[in-house]
């Protein structure tokens, strides 16, 4: 099968630009991976994009790869193909408790127990005709403090699939029953499905502080930021500005238009002092010269950090989930104590409320506000990889869609 890598770093953090398409052979199903998925389509995640740049960070993780490389790639949808047994209990049980409505869906589980359904030699074929799948591409432990305590996403012996284990970039791709999240055909447009674990971060984010009524101010307008805009707007916030840095290119696409369109109220590009001066302007308008509830911060540019302090107010909340390198100097007692502020890092996905909270807005919306937005800007046939990320990495790109 075809299978997108990257070799692994033996001397880090020297690493090498670019990614290799290869033929690898299909990986089969096991006790611990025993569900095969048939991928259709997979999202380009900014974690892939610094790995094909080869940046330092991203090489002292792989090189902690047991192999001499990695299939890459953990946002994608699929169809089951094949399950091993130890898979149709649980996947049983998802079927059986999920709220389904498809005739084909409901004239087949009519009738069925759990223990019918999990032993029927055609549930593979069934779910492969009626399904389409993703995963929640952590893999966690279930036994640490966090797993048992509500904070499974942060499970400290978590696996990132597609990072430490050979992920989605190929024809064929191997995962547990358990990080398995099914959606009837119709349900969900494919192209979405891609990227739910993308999205699923800018929806934990939201999920992460009241929005009702709230003035948010969204640093970023990459994917993530974007996104984090129409699920903000969704979910009852007031008033949303967003900035960016748009760099001196024509051919830079323009992601502050797409923000517009996604519900924003104000946009800035904070590339220059007076952009800066226009969204300070902004906030005290709207603010009653108060400053903004709430901030995301998706750029992982530290820049944005001092437009987030010159523009939150007392008690207001910070959450972090974007990634910047090296380190920052702050006045905590100036910026942080004597203001009270709530800061909290955003990892991943809540297990599993963020994908029970991400398929109703979808539904209720969420799903054509994406796909009218331009958020989807490039789908290309997997060997047009380096297109894909080259458009990315030049800023004429938002999201792309690889189909192997």
């Amino acid at each position: 099968m075809k299978a997108l890598i990257k070799k692994r770093p033996d001397n880090p953090p020297a690493w090498y630009r670019g990614l290799d398409l290869v033929e690898k052979p299909e990986p089969q199903v096991s006790a611990d991976r025993p569900v095969k998925i048939k991928i259709l389509a997979n999202g380009i995640c900014g974690t892939d994009v610094g790995i094909y740049q080869g940046k330092d960070a991203l090489a002292n993780v792989l090189a902690r790869l047991k192999t001499p490389d990695v299939t890459l790639g953990h946002e994608f949808c699929g169809r089951i193909t094949e399950l091993h047994p130890a898979s149709q209990s649980y996947l049983a049980k998802l079927l059986l408790r999920r709220k389904n409505t498809t005739r084909p869906v409901l004239d087949y589980l009519a009738g069925k127990s759990e223990e019918t359904l999990a032993s029927a030699s055609d549930l593979a074929e069934f779910l492969n005709k009626n399904f389409y799948v993703t995963a929640e591409m952590h893999f966690t432990c279930g036994q640490c403090l966090q797993c048992r305590t509500g904070y499974e996403h942060v499970c400290k012996n978590t696996i990132g699939k597609g990072i430490l284990e050979d992920g989605a970039y190929a024809d064929y791709m191997v995962a547990p029953a358990n990080r398995i999240i099914l959606f009837e055909a119709g349900e969900v447009a494919p192209e979405i499905i891609a990227f739910m674990d993308a999205l699923g971060n800018s929806v934990h984010m939201a999920q992460s502080v009241d929005l009702v009524g709230k003035t948010v101010l969204i640093t970023g307008a990459g994917v993530q930021g974007l996104m984090s805009c129409a699920v903000a707007r969704q979910l009852g916030a007031n008033k949303i500005f967003i900035t960016d840095v748009i760099p001196q290119d024509q051919k830079s696409i323009d992601k502050l238009g797409i923000a517009k369109k996604l519900g924003a109220d104000g946009v800035f590009d904070v590339g220059s002092p007076a952009g800066q001066q226009a969204l300070k302007e902004m906030v005290a308008k709207e603010t009653d010269q108060t400053g903004v509830d709430v901030v995301f911060e998706m750029s992982g540019h530290y820049g944005a950090y001092k437009q987030v302090f010159a523009n939150i107010r007392m008690g207001g909340t910070m959450l972090l989930l974007g990634l910047p390198a090296g380190q920052l100097e702050v006045d905590f007692s100036k910026e942080i104590v004597f203001k009270g502020l709530t800061i909290k890092g955003i990892y991943g996905r809540r297990v599993f409320d963020t994908w029970d909270l991400m398929r109703f807005l979808l539904s209720k919306g969420l799903e054509k506000t994406i796909l009218t937005s331009g958020i989807i800007s490039h789908q290309l046939p997997l060997e047009k990889f380096e297109e894909g990320f080259e458009a990315l990495c030049n800023g004429q790109a938002i999201k792309v869609i690889l189909k192997p």
